[in-house]
């Protein structure tokens, strides 16, 4: 039988669909050797820092008994300072968001009233340390209206956060392209419409990143809160320190902690960030 002739153009564009194939198939097995070499960089890293701090731990263990027992005889008190600092976190951050946006949205209107509001706003909580706003809040308005200690640390830490999650929100809004609200606008959407529908979306998704960053600072500035003696984490690793005595103990285990929850926001804020970003 005689072999079958192949034109030269149809013989060339199988060379060239197999040379295509190669060229994707080893630059696969390139993608992958990287992300291996990636995978094993970050391991020999996590191997180093634990050798450090284990180096840390024996050197100081030399000069200082550690006493991990009084750890666990107090553990319950732990528990409880954790889930006080789980719930005014949460609460803050539920509270701080919607200030955040009201004020964000009053700051980006055409009304000049609502805009001085919003400024007036942010200038006093951005220019006040934390700590004053607390003792004012508890000491001062909290001793008025008899707010308890929870609540009177909820609202100074929502006012406080508020603010910088304002400017944050307005940052955001005003990131969102002027040819999409447009446009929105020629199709004959409302204010509401195109604010919930166009504006909000985007400018959530731009301002994510430093959004996730002020809640982590609202998580480790919740320690303030033991100044007005919340039962919250610090507060009780203070109790602990001072009737056990193992004082370095108790602040080696709470700030474990503060880094598991703010490491576990972190986490949260990066899924985020990949579930929200543009394709």
């Amino acid at each position: 039988m005689a072999a079958r002739h192949v034109p030269p153009i149809r013989r060339e564009m199988k060379t060239v669909k197999g040379e295509t194939a190669v060229d994707i198939l080893s630059l696969s097995r390139k993608v992958e050797k990287n992300r291996g070499f990636k995978y094993t960089g970050k391991i020999l890293t996590a191997i180093g820092i634990a050798l450090i701090m284990l180096f840390i731990y024996l050197s100081l263990a030399k000069v200082y008994p550690f006493n991990w027992q009084v750890v666990l005889r107090y553990r319950k008190l732990f528990l409880i300072g954790i889930s006080v600092t789980m719930k005014l976190s949460a609460v803050s951050i539920l509270i701080s968001f919607a200030l955040g946006l009201i004020f964000a949205v009053m700051k980006t209107s055409k009304i000049e009233f609502l805009k001085d509001i919003s400024t007036m706003y942010v200038w006093i909580f951005r220019n006040m340390p934390l700590l004053v706003v607390i003792l004012l809040t508890y000491y001062g308005v909290g001793s008025i209206f008899n707010f308890p200690r929870f609540w009177a640390a909820a609202i100074a830490l929502s006012a406080f956060e508020g603010a910088y999650m304002t400017e944050i929100i307005r940052s955001g809004i005003e990131a969102v392209d002027s040819g999409e609200i447009e446009a929105a606008k020629s199709l004959g959407m409302s204010e509401y419409h195109i604010f919930s529908s166009v504006v909000f979306p985007q400018a959530v998704r731009i301002a994510l990143p430093p959004l996730i960053g002020q809640m982590i600072s609202l998580v480790k500035d919740s320690s303030l809160a033991s100044v007005i003696a919340l039962n919250e984490l610090t507060m009780v690793g203070r109790q602990v320190g001072t009737s056990s005595f193992a004082t370095f103990e108790s602040y080696i285990v709470i700030a474990g902690i503060y880094l598991l929850l703010t490491s576990t926001l972190s986490a949260l804020g990066r899924f985020l960030e990949r579930r929200m970003r543009i394709p």
